[in-house]
């Protein structure tokens, strides 16, 4: 009996005990985020002009490019005026069933749209928006597709669909048409690596830091980093023939704008030693 009450006490007592909990895991530090080439880019060209004092004219091939998308919509719909037998207009073609003249037309149009997009996104990598707002920047930057998806898709649709001397069997092989010229257009268009100037001063600021080492930087023939140490493991391979010794934008100039990780978290830990970079002939 007595065996069995201590066995209920120290059930009881078990059961009083708070469970203990794990200690909550420190969440880690997460990694920076590495400058794209074309922020890079950017940057460099950015220096450059203030180097120089001479800043390149974008707003007038901003200015060009919205005049080039003006003339691909002529170059598609401009419709019949009286009874000037106007040898463009895409869209008056089909409908007078003049396929050689609308072919010409599209051809010219798709020429101009792409001109124009590969003018804006040159343009927004030398200055870039400085908007915040994510949707003001997906606009600005994506103008190229968003023009090529209204020109040859939208405007399209609207005048195939509501023209009546086109049969059916022409409108779907007409709509198909200008879906596969949007899906063409549009993918030279688009801008996959787009550009803030908010990244563009961060890559500036960490070049002016950068550079104040005398030592410069290492980089490959056939790498895409570059780094701060000569001995650094990962040039363990290297031949001399292979290996350059240049400054930081000489390194990003030849697109080797993405520091080592190992020269990184060498740099980091010798932060507060003051230690430099290290050349090859002297460890």
């Amino acid at each position: 009996m007595e065996e069995e009450k201590k066995v209920k006490t120290a059930k009881a007592e078990d059961k009083k005990e708070p469970a203990k909990k794990a200690p909550a895991k420190k969440a880690e530090p997460a990694e920076a985020k590495k400058p794209s080439a074309a922020a890079l880019k950017a940057a460099l060209a950015q220096m450059e002009e203030k180097e120089t004092g001479k800043k390149k004219n974008t707003v007038l091939w901003r200015v060009l490019a919205f005049v080039m998308w003006a003339l691909a919509i002529v170059a598609m719909y401009l419709p019949q005026l009286g009874d000037l037998e106007l040898p463009f207009g895409a869209m008056r073609m089909l409908v007078l069933k003049n396929y050689t003249p609308m072919i010409i037309d599209i051809v010219v149009a798709v020429a101009l749209c792409i001109g124009a997009a590969l003018l804006w996104k040159k343009t927004n990598h030398i200055h870039p928006i400085k908007s915040h707002n994510k949707v003001v920047q997906f606009i600005w930057n994506q103008l190229g597709l968003i023009m090529a998806f209204l020109i040859f898709f939208v405007i399209g649709l609207v005048l195939i669909l509501k023209n009546d001397k086109l049969d059916a069997k022409t409108k779907k092989i007409a709509i198909a048409a200008l879906a596969a010229i949007t899906l063409l257009v549009g993918g030279v268009s688009a801008d996959y690596h787009p550009v803030t100037q908010d990244e563009v001063d961060k890559v500036t600021q960490e070049y002016n830091i950068d550079t104040q080492d005398p030592d410069g930087c290492f980089w490959t023939t056939y790498g895409k980093k570059y780094h701060l140490f000569g001995d650094c493991q990962a040039l363990t391979n290297t031949s001399e023939e292979n290996l350059h010794h240049t400054s930081l934008q000489e390194a990003w100039e030849n697109n080797r704008g993405e520091l080592c990780s190992f020269c990184a978290k060498r740099a980091t830990a010798n932060e507060q030693g003051g230690t430099n970079a290290v050349t090859p002939a002297n460890p």
